[in-house]
């Protein structure tokens, strides 16, 4: 019965061959025909072969799939942008979230509407993606600081929108004329989008101080043939004889406007947003320079790692 020889026989023939030593002296030793040698090289070389070409596999795997974390990562921080300092949070037209309605804030509803939503994934690719990176980074600071920052954005969002609600009600109340987005309704009235939306982003650049003067205000005029309001090339209201009466109050509703504490709380939140933004970048990009993201997802241990 021919002798059996083991893959560890087999591997040490290998080693010697590929050292020079010739196949038959490595018969010779083995106390076996030199075809068996020669058969026992050959399937300890595809072995050998198949053994690098799985390690080369797993480690293209690997590297794939940290370059796949590594670009959400990046995709996440390209997605904490700060809004611009004029961000109109609500429509000034009566379609989707307006600010023409009851005037009412909900909270929670604020909360859900933008919590986190900038950074999430929007595909099934994209949330598993997700869902490694929360495996990887189970405990990490990168968590917190992200849901600090998605807590910041929430609270600037309802500061805007209280803010914007705040304008309105001023100039409604000053002027006693109601903002419309319809020009089909009768006047008097004021032009919500040109009124609403001129006066808020006056009150914004007040906030963040960008306002310069009072300059601005010499340029609302008013159109006597048609008894307009006017700023500059806009209609802000129509008010049949009282055009001249209606432009004063609105002069006079935006002092009102220079101290309200909605200004105020539009920069806290701001500045908090700004802060939470920083931080939440920072713990990403630490992540980003190593190269690699720290510990194991149900991937990595499927390719045995």
């Amino acid at each position: 019965m021919a002798r059996k020889f083991s893959s560890v026989d087999k591997n040490k023939w290998l080693q010697d061959y590929e050292s020079g030593k010739p196949e038959a002296s490595i018969a010779g030793d083995a106390g076996c025909d030199v075809r068996t040698v020669k058969k026992g090289i050959d399937e300890a070389r595809r072995e050998r072969d198949a053994r690098v070409a799985r390690i080369e596999l797993l480690k293209d795997a690997m590297s794939k799939h940290h370059e796949t974390l590594l670009g959400r990562l990046g995709g996440i921080s390209d997605s904490l942008q700060l809004p611009p300092r004029d961000w109109t949070v609500l429509s000034w037209h009566e379609d989707g979230e307006s600010v023409l309605g009851d005037g009412s804030i909900d909270t929670e509803d604020t909360l859900k509407h933008e919590s986190s939503k900038d950074h999430r994934s929007s595909d099934i690719r994209g949330d598993k993606v997700d869902h490694m990176l929360r495996q990887h980074l189970k405990n990490d600071k990168l968590w917190k600081s992200l849901a600090r920052r998605e807590r910041a954005h929430a609270s600037h969002r309802l500061a805007r929108v209280a803010l914007q609600h705040k304008v309105v009600d001023i100039l409604e109340r000053e002027t006693g004329c109601s903002l419309e987005s319809d020009s089909a309704v009768l006047p008097p009235y004021l032009c919500s989008y040109t009124t609403g939306d001129l006066f808020y982003k006056m009150t914004l650049r007040l906030a963040f101080g960008d306002y310069k003067n009072d300059a601005w205000q010499d340029e609302i005029i008013v159109d006597p043939s048609v008894c307009y309001v006017k700023y500059r090339n806009l209609i802000l209201a129509e008010v049949p004889r009282r055009a001249d009466e209606c432009r004063e109050k609105l002069l006079r509703a935006f002092q009102k406007m220079r101290s309200l504490p909605e200004i105020r709380q539009v920069v806290t939140t701001y500045q908090e947003l700004e802060e939470s933004t920083f931080r939440a970048k920072q713990a990403i990009e630490e992540i980003r320079l190593s190269g690699l993201v720290p510990s194991q997802c149900k991937v990595c241990r499927r390719l045995g790692m």
